[in-house]
């Protein structure tokens, strides 16, 4: 199967995360990755070739969006539709930020500049809530050195696969959640700030089983091997 990761613009290293998610997504033997760092792809028909779009990106209000954010969120949104998947990686809860209306039903819950926006950078533990689901079902409870995300805002459906405490707020967060838009997912993640976080074996497993699920292939049992750091783009 296809997966497509969109980078290219996001104030966390994506120079560095980019290239790492894609070749760790690219040692799993059914994924044939592209790392794609000109957004404006989303633009185009190019998109549907693929199975899978993996976003490593996010175009807050502050910056520049891509040729036309309009056209690209038509293509997201009809992606999604026929059954495709998509995955938001950390801050891509904030891509689109211009269009937050039309992004919010695509995938359940964005960035919210009204609330906390994360817990200190530290290691926590992430909680496996769904232990039937094929994507978490191997994973156990696991730690990890990252952000833990407080700034999720909006009420739609989601279903929860696994969460953590922030001793900060007195409150447990969705790490990972899946949220149905037509015929389609979105697989959302708000962990991985840096490439700490691409060391864990347990996290890479998820991204990987989230991609193979998405795009209808059978999730293995067995967990990823963590790949040597890639050079940055």
């Amino acid at each position: 199967m296809n997966v497509l990761v969109v980078t290219g613009i996001e104030y966390h290293a994506w120079q560095e995360t980019a290239p790492q998610i894609a070749a760790q997504l690219a040692s799993c033997p059914d994924l044939e990755v592209r790392l794609e760092p000109d957004y404006n792809i989303l633009c185009t028909d190019k998109i549907f070739d693929y199975d899978v779009i993996f976003f490593n990106f996010c175009n807050l209000r502050e910056y520049e969006g891509t040729k036309n954010d309009d056209l690209a969120v038509d293509n997201i949104e009809k992606f999604l539709k026929s059954g495709k998947g998509i995955v938001i990686y950390h801050f891509a809860i904030g891509m689109f930020e211009k269009r937050i209306d039309r992004i919010l039903p695509l995938i359940g819950r964005v960035y919210d500049r009204e609330l906390p926006p994360h817990d200190p950078f530290r290691t926590f533990e992430v909680n496996m809530i769904d232990k039937e689901h094929p994507i978490t079902k191997h994973i156990p409870d696991f730690k990890i050195a990252d952000e833990l995300y407080t700034c999720m805002g909006g009420d739609l459906p989601i279903h929860v696969l696994a969460e953590a405490a922030s001793p900060e707020q007195q409150k447990k967060y969705p790490m990972a959640y899946l949220h149905k838009y037509g015929e389609g997912y979105a697989f959302t993640t708000v962990l991985g700030h840096d490439l700490r976080a691409l060391e864990s074996r347990e996290f890479v497993t998820m991204l990987r089983n989230a991609v193979l699920w998405l795009g209808k292939k059978e999730v293995p049992t067995e967990p990823a091997t963590v790949i040597p750091r890639q050079p940055k783009i």
